[in-house]
């Protein structure tokens, strides 16, 4: 493939200067949440929830699997907004 002559975005250089920025382990990064972002994910849990008792009702051995990969990742979701620690600006 030939080069068509134009930059391309990595090769700007402040592209290029934050590549260089060392980056930050995940767990050193800090993230905000509003409430209303806190109430759409606790909404979306409340429908995984929904979805998880609507294949429970099937009582098929099929959904069994299904169901409790469901209850696992909406109990480790909650786990994590649980933990989250609330950030006051000073």
């Amino acid at each position: 493939m030939s080069h068509s002559g134009r930059d391309r975005h990595r090769d700007h250089p402040l592209a290029r200067a934050q590549d260089q920025e060392p980056k930050l382990a995940p767990h050193q990064r800090t993230f905000t949440m509003s409430g209303t972002e806190r109430e759409e994910i606790a909404a979306c849990l409340r429908r995984i929830d929904e979805a998880r008792e609507t294949l429970e009702l099937q009582h098929s051995a099929a959904n069994r699997t299904i169901v409790r990969e469901l209850r696992a990742a909406a109990d480790q979701v909650y786990d994590v907004l649980n933990e989250l620690e609330e950030i006051t600006e000073r």
